[in-house]
């Protein structure tokens, strides 16, 4: 006679073995599915902020990105800055200028973020983020406008910085000698804007709806 298999009951996975297994998922991944998948399970995505030390969202490939998604999207970025509970210190993903705002305001141990998104940080919102990054260590900007008092106000506000890669984004400003001089002096690698000289666009759902 056959026996029996044995039904494993999966809510009763201990702690640390079910941190194993959120911490070799996607982020996205645990904020929409597995971390919803029972009440202990979801306890532990939430109640765990060395899950959330290195929060990254961003669009994998083959990943649909339409409005919908993109607002979905950020708003995981604030779900898991909150249950990082002011121990973040690397965030990878989309971000407007809104969640800049509240990742600053809630990570002081900020040390590296990668913004996969055009980068739209409006004059008004300088002393919300840049002034408020002391830990910062690596930026990486895929895309978006630089302006020039932006990257000033990095040299001056961050003093740990040691990578800046903006290449992939433009400024309407060519990089002065005397910048110049201040980056190869305090950056270990930097990629600079290039120039766009037909003025600067930013193609964001944010800018969109208020343009």
């Amino acid at each position: 006679m056959m026996e029996k298999h044995e039904m494993r009951d999966w809510a009763a996975l201990p702690r640390d073995i079910l941190l194993e297994i959120f911490g070799r998922l996607q982020h996205a991944d645990v904020l929409r599915g597995a971390g919803l998948a029972c009440a202990s399970w979801w306890r532990a995505a939430v109640e765990e902020p060395t899950l959330w030390i290195t929060i990254d969202i961003h669009f994998s490939e083959g990943d649909l990105v339409n409005e919908q998604s993109w607002y979905a999207r950020l708003a995981m970025g604030r779900a898991a800055v909150d249950r990082s509970a002011g121990r973040c210190e690397s965030f990878r993903g989309i971000a407007d200028r809104d969640l800049l705002a509240y990742i600053v305001a809630r990570a002081p141990s900020l040390r590296s973020l990668h913004v996969t998104s055009c980068w739209c940080l409006p004059e008004e919102f300088f002393d919300r983020v840049v002034t408020k990054l002391p830990m910062l260590e690596r930026l990486v900007l895929d895309g978006g406008r630089l302006s020039m008092s932006t990257l000033i106000g990095l040299l001056e506000h961050c003093p740990h910085l040691e990578v800046l890669d903006a290449g992939n984004c433009y400024s309407d400003k060519r990089v002065e000698y005397d910048m110049l001089l201040k980056l190869y002096r305090k950056l270990k690698v930097f990629h600079l804007p290039r120039v766009h000289h037909h003025g600067c666009y930013c193609f964001c759902w944010r800018c969109a709806e208020h343009g």
